[in-house]
């Protein structure tokens, strides 16, 4: 099933919609009812294109999303206050604590992460690269608004998902898979910097978002789904793609660990920056085995060369990638928030 111009639009339509409903609202009541709508608007979007495994993934992803927002719901009934928050007058509650665990479900952190591979495994690469950027936002900001309460949890499940990501992803071929497990351990940094700087994470939420719609970009035009499918220029770009998500040096991936690992050394913290590198470097090496099998593969590398068509490809995925190191200015001005 595919749907026709007006009906994906209105769908898509509904999505943002909900989106910007759940992140300007003042209680959690209104909250529930933008991502209601998100998901409504979501779902439809996700089960275009091949039946059998986009539908079953579209289940999975509706229940769990109805189970994080029946979290809030029943914490918005029985007296959570959210507009409390703004004005520093909040009580966190347990109630207050029900409705930030629907929302640390519905982005899917450690220990409720359980759900993220599955679904992503079988979505398409278009419902992939919406899922992990713009379906996050609205829970996102929603815990920028409250995470000065919560800096001991958050710090404890970040460093939790930073890790689980890199352990979880090594030894995975299904690149869709990867790409779950990658958003966990990424997710993992966002959420410890939102306890310590608001634009410290939406930097490194930003430059992520850039990073992932581009590799998503590639991935779905190559076709590429496990990692012994990755050849020709589309796949060096990808590549390249991977080693800035891991945050290899020089590439734009880079600039968001350096800025999150400057603000959380700053505060003294040398247990979480442990915990930080770790799950980095246990996900830099999972893209290195796709970097590996991608050099090794018979004629994969030497037949970079077969189209004239494919320079100006991979000139544009460079300067993409690198795209990002004007943004020093924005990392130094991080530091200070």
């Amino acid at each position: 099933m595919v749907l026709s111009f007006p009906f994906s639009f209105g769908f898509g339509f509904l999505c943002v919609l909900g989106s910007i409903i759940s992140f300007s609202s003042g209680d959690w009541l209104g909250v529930w009812v933008g991502l209601e709508l998100n998901l409504l608007g979501f779902i439809p979007l996700v089960v275009q294109g091949v039946v059998g495994q986009n539908i079953e993934s579209s289940i999975k992803y509706f229940i769990v999303q109805a189970l994080g927002s029946g979290f809030i719901l029943l914490g918005g009934l029985a007296g959570a206050s959210l507009s409390g928050v703004y004005f520093g007058m909040a009580s966190f509650s347990f109630w207050f604590f029900l409705c930030v665990f629907g929302i640390f479900l519905k982005l899917g952190l450690a220990p409720f992460h359980w759900w993220v591979p599955s679904v992503m495994g079988g979505l398409g690469w278009f419902s992939c690269g919406v899922l992990m950027t713009w379906q996050k936002l609205a829970p996102f900001l929603i815990l920028c608004v409250v995470g000065s309460g919560f800096i001991g949890l958050f710090v404890l499940l970040g460093c939790f998902s930073s890790v689980l990501g890199g352990v979880m992803g090594v030894g995975q071929v299904q690149v869709r898979v990867l790409m779950a497990y990658s958003s966990i351990s990424h997710w993992g940094w966002v959420v410890v910097l939102v306890g310590f700087s608001l634009m410290g994470a939406i930097f490194y939420y930003s430059l992520y978002v850039f990073i992932t719609l581009f590799l998503f970009y590639f991935l779905g035009r190559e076709g590429i789904w496990r990692s012994n499918d990755v050849s020709g220029f589309g796949g060096l770009v990808i590549m390249l793609g991977f080693l800035s998500l891991g945050g290899l040096p020089p590439f734009t991936g880079f600039l968001p660990k350096w800025a999150g690992l400057q603000i959380v050394s700053s505060l003294s913290l040398s247990i979480v920056v442990l915990f930080l590198v770790l799950g980095a470097v246990l996900s830099l090496y999972y893209y290195l085995g796709f970097l590996f099998v991608f050099f090794v593969g018979s004629n994969r590398f030497y037949n970079l060369f077969a189209s004239s068509s494919s320079f100006l490809v991979v000139g544009f995925g460079v300067l993409f990638l690198f795209a990002g190191f004007p943004f020093y200015e924005v990392f130094y001005y991080c530091l200070d928030f």
